[in-house]
């Protein structure tokens, strides 16, 4: 995947690789932003879906707001970078995939298998939807724990200033 944006920040020091992490704001249309359905149908300000409840709103208050234009992504062109710099951005596939299964993959399938074991073994809800909450829990440890140890591996990459 490859997209065009701006620099909107640069962090004021360097990480210990020595490339920089910059944030950058994708030059993407609104519509775009408009993903996440909802039942909230207030003064949507989207084009593309026609106040059908996306729940992005003028004043930025709908049940989901959904900001996926900004990232942060690491420096591999080796030019210094400033703020307002247009650069071209790139992820490749397997690395969004990683990041995926990682963030939202683990803790939900561990949640839902804690869910049915504890349930199958006691037939007690109240046990079931605790262990739901460990489930989701030891997830999310795991996920950080692996965002810790990949850290600027899994990033997109800055592979041309234009």
């Amino acid at each position: 995947m490859e997209k065009i944006g701006t620099i909107i920040k640069l962090p004021k020091f360097k990480p210990h690789g020595g490339a920089q992490i910059a944030t950058v704001a994708f030059d993407m249309p609104e519509e775009a932003l408009c993903s996440i359905k909802s039942t909230d149908s207030r003064g949507c300000c989207c084009s593309s879906c026609a106040c059908s409840g996306c729940g992005k709103t003028g004043g930025e208050n709908g049940l989901f707001i959904v900001h996926g234009n900004i990232v942060n992504a690491l420096n591999m062109t080796g030019d210094e970078l400033h703020i307002g710099k247009r650069v071209h951005v790139f992820i490749s596939e397997k690395a969004a995939l990683f990041q995926a299964v990682c963030a939202v993959g683990i803790p939900l399938f561990l949640a839902g298998t804690l869910f049915s074991v504890i349930y199958l073994r006691t037939h007690s809800e109240g046990f079931a939807l605790a262990g739901l909450a460990g489930g989701i829990a030891a997830g999310v440890c795991i996920a950080f724990g692996i965002n810790s140890i990949v850290k600027e591996r899994a990033l997109p990459q800055i592979v041309t200033i234009l």
